[in-house]
């Protein structure tokens, strides 16, 4: 009988720990069940520590007024209004137009330079891109982005008042137009750091070194009447030829624009839904040297506005 007590009581201790275990590694099971995938859903763990990543995005670019200047039409520049101006032909043209609007003017217009107020347009912001993830946070990412820009602000025409106006001063008009526009193509080498978060947004850093090219590829200058209405354009780029009514052109023409470099940073936030793919916004900074001559010595600040559609391997 006392031997049936013990082994009763023993059952029952054997019993009890065995249910405690039992407890115990079925909590201990869910818990890592649950980390895993929390893990797996949230930082991105589940994806292979190297690989590539590739890139397409769209966004807003902000060019620098400094580089803007380029088309303002100044003397000083190598494209300028003394192209058209100093053109006989095309001179006795916006003399004669200019005073056929303006009937006040009783004698010859002449330049009064630009107006200071020459800037960028935003424009559309196109990436592709490619990187390779050496670890889950590093990884060195190369892309390519272009800009079609396009540039304006006013230039002054100059005249004569005429006899019995009050004061015997000189006139001016401000309503006259300069528009440029370049295609931009810029190549970025970048370190890239993606910081680990429990979180599926993730922010990340980039910074690295920028190639470009500058195609000018158009400069126009506009005449307006009181009433804003169109009355005159000319091409203002010069291809060094002389155009003489009559005269056939060869043919030539001369391209603007040319290489240059810079340094390029980005600074964003990783939307990572899954493995495979991820929607980043993020903000584009460069200062930059661009190929525009009288315009290429000094570093320029840029900015874009991005969003990106990122897909694992």
């Amino acid at each position: 009988m006392a031997m049936m007590k013990k082994i009763l009581v023993l059952a029952l201790i054997l019993l009890i720990g065995a249910t405690s275990f039992s407890q115990e590694w079925k909590k201990n099971h869910h818990r890592e069940s649950y980390e895993k995938n929390n893990k797996s859903r949230n930082s991105g763990d589940d994806i292979e520590d190297q690989g590539f990543n590739f890139i397409i995005a769209g966004g807003c670019y902000f060019g620098s007024k400094y580089n803007a200047q380029y088309y303002n039409g100044s003397l000083e520049n190598e494209n300028n209004l003394g192209y058209i101006f100093g053109n006989k032909y095309w001179y006795d043209e916006i003399n004669r137009t200019v005073q056929n609007y303006y009937p006040y003017i009783s004698d010859s217009v002449y330049l009064g330079g630009p107006l200071g107020n020459m800037s960028y347009k935003v424009s559309v912001f196109i990436q592709l891109g490619v990187k390779y993830r050496l670890t889950k946070n590093w990884g060195i990412q190369l892309t390519y982005s272009y800009a079609h820009l396009i540039a304006n602000g006013g230039f002054r025409l100059l005249y004569n008042a005429p006899a019995g106006n009050i004061g015997n001063r000189t006139g001016m008009l401000d309503n006259q137009y300069m528009v440029g526009r370049e295609d931009r193509s810029m190549f970025d080498l970048s370190a890239c750091y993606v910081f680990t978060t429990k979180s599926i947004v993730k922010p990340y850093l980039e910074a690295g070194l920028q190639f470009n090219f500058v195609r000018v590829k158009k400069m126009e200058a506009y005449f307006y009447d009181d009433n804003k209405n169109k009355i005159l354009t000319f091409d203002v780029l010069n291809n060094y030829q002389q155009n003489v009514p009559g005269v056939q052109s060869d043919g030539m023409k001369v391209r603007y624009g040319g290489p240059g470099f810079g340094f390029s940073a980005c600074a964003g936030l990783k939307i990572a839904f899954n493995k495979v793919v991820s929607i980043d916004p993020n903000f584009y900074f460069s200062a930059s040297k661009f190929g525009l001559e009288g315009y290429k010595d000094k570093f320029s600040c840029n900015f874009g506005v991005l969003i990106r559609f990122v897909f694992n391997s």
